[in-house]
């Protein structure tokens, strides 16, 4: 019984895993795309003075 419970924690902590590494690979684009939209962005600004 407790080799059942053990496999399925293993399971969970696989599948968490893997949720977290996607996560983790979203966000990182994420930035990269903000990065991209903050250069375009700068020369919309009008100049100051």
């Amino acid at each position: 019984m407790i080799w059942l419970l053990a496999g399925l924690g293993a399971a969970g902590l696989v599948v968490v895993g893997f949720l977290t590494v996607r996560v983790l690979i979203a966000a990182h684009g994420l930035r990269a795309e903000i990065e991209r939209a903050k250069t375009q962005m700068q020369p919309i600004r009008p100049p100051e003075g």
